[in-house]
């Protein structure tokens, strides 16, 4: 497949970008720096870009068979939410033509009909909306949007990430359903679920929730 990921360069998506290129897939990093992706590969195109160029995403989604975004705020974001608007349009993008797969990151502040009561995924919740409001607002208005899009989506809803090696393997499932027990999940095998996802049908139209 031809991917598109956005957040290429973090953490989280250099991880999933190798997986992807592991995987044989031709992935296309669209970033602000693309300089912080330290290695060259055939299959590996990087973009020079901003999130707000809703043009530029455009023309670069066109032709793609899937999208990732591992695209998330550091603390506190500005009242404009600039993610949510860059997630706007990367699904305007898709929508024009006519891309549907998408598979986005997000956490558990965006919450899901499934999800039932669990005290510590209640409390960092409440924490988020009280302590960086816009940033719960962000994050609200992101999943608002993919689940408005008709899209084939997946809104991956994640726990505190870690690069420690986690024994355990990933459970995925929906938050106090007895499935998601840790508040903590490694980045390696979150970056192994995103790419398998593009392979996937479990959780189109879904949001799971992660963890080790």
């Amino acid at each position: 497949m031809k991917i598109v990921l956005f957040g290429g360069t973090g953490p989280t998506g250099i991880l999933t970008l190798t997986k992807a290129l592991e995987s044989g897939h031709h992935v296309v990093v669209y970033a602000r720096d693309p300089s912080k992706v330290h290695f060259s590969h055939p299959h590996l195109t990087l973009v020079k870009g901003d999130l707000s160029d809703a043009q530029a995403i455009a023309d670069l989604i066109d032709g793609a068979d899937a999208v990732i975004s591992v695209l998330g705020a550091k603390g506190k974001t500005t009242p404009d939410l600039p993610l949510a608007q860059a997630i706007k349009n990367i699904v305007a993008a898709m929508k024009l033509h006519q891309v549907d797969r998408l598979i986005v990151t997000s956490t558990a502040s965006a919450s899901d009909p499934h999800d039932r009561y669990q005290f510590s995924f209640s409390i960092a919740t409440w924490l988020v909306k009280k302590l960086i409001k816009t940033t719960y607002d962000e994050i609200v208005s992101i999943s608002q949007t993919i689940r408005s899009s008709k899209l084939d989506w997946t809104l991956v809803r994640l726990p505190m990430l870690t690069d420690k090696p986690k024994k355990n393997p990933v459970s995925a499932g929906y938050i106090g359903d007895g499935t998601i027990h840790l508040f903590s999940l490694n980045r390696n095998d979150l970056a192994a679920f995103l790419v398998d996802q593009l392979d996937d049908d479990t959780f189109i139209q879904k949001a799971p929730a992660l963890s080790n």
